[in-house]
């Protein structure tokens, strides 16, 4: 299939505190009171720059705070599922799995009064262990695609030789959009979203993109809101961790993405609408 340099705008809309860390405890309750602003910040840049983004949203994100999922459904973006509560799949068994992802697609379509069909696990946690059943139980659920694989070894997540482009892995059709990787020295590493892009100069990121792009191969940039978010509360990590958390957190963030949403605007597509060309292709 001929991409013809199509990218995705992608968020991850979750809270300042979801971090798969396991020596960080997240108290039972609290919130972010920052999240709708940063939300709200986040709709006007694509509005700025006339682009429409696929949201993944956590059920219980939608639960505590309808108005979030309303607002980005009513401004053209795409609603898809980021699970319940920022469970790790590799972490569940099929069962909890399924309810996990259940309880999500309930809460998100009573809101948007539409079906969802897209999934991005939580920390990137797909591994060869669980990816038959994983897509499995998507296909069981009525989801068309997932964006929840980081196709190379890496030390939290990956999956070593996985097909880095879009592709079908299993014979339950649900297409998987992989994040995008560039070669450094040797090695396979993310470049376009979350730390790899607070990281990695402009430059650096552009070259790559465009490297993809020249390839037919689509690049989705990703985003979390407290990344635009200086003034957002942390969570007490250890110093590496903290680094890769929250290096470049706030104005110099969202600079960069605004730059680059900007240069990459007319190559945006949802990633339904990707999924659905893609399969009346083959």
């Amino acid at each position: 299939m001929k991409n013809e340099s199509i990218n995705f705008l992608t968020f991850d809309i979750e809270e300042w505190f979801r971090a798969n860390y396991n020596y960080v405890k997240i108290p039972n309750k609290i919130e972010d009171i920052n999240l709708e602003s940063n939300v709200d910040r986040l709709i006007e840049i694509c509005d700025k720059y006339n682009v429409k983004s696929t949201c993944y949203v956590l059920g219980d994100v939608a639960k505590r705070n309808s108005r979030i999922v309303k607002k980005l459904f009513d401004n053209g973006h795409e609603i898809a599922s980021h699970g319940n509560a920022h469970k790790q799949v590799c972490s569940m068994s099929q069962k909890e799995f399924k309810e996990d992802l259940h309880s999500s697609t309930c809460i998100l379509e009573q809101i948007i009064g539409e079906k969802v069909v897209g999934f991005r696990a939580p920390s990137w946690s797909i591994k060869k262990e669980n990816i038959e059943w994983f897509y499995e139980t998507l296909k069981g659920e009525g989801y068309v695609y997932s964006s929840s694989v980081y196709p190379a070894k890496h030390k939290l997540f990956g999956i070593e030789g996985f097909t880095k482009t879009p592709h079908y892995p299993t014979d339950h059709n649900i297409l998987e959009i992989p994040q995008s990787l560039t070669n450094i020295f040797g090695f396979q590493c993310g470049y376009a979203g979350g730390a790899f892009l607070r990281l990695f100069p402009h430059w650096f990121i552009e070259r790559s993109i465009k490297r993809s792009n020249n390839k037919n191969e689509p690049v989705f940039l990703y985003l979390h809101p407290r990344e635009i978010d200086a003034t957002g509360e942390r969570l007490s990590l250890n110093m590496i961790d903290s680094f890769f958390h929250y290096y470049n957190v706030g104005t110099r963030c969202e600079q960069k993405f605004c730059d680059l949403v900007q240069k990459y605007a007319n190559s945006f597509m949802k990633m339904s609408d990707f999924a659905a060309r893609y399969h009346h292709v083959l």
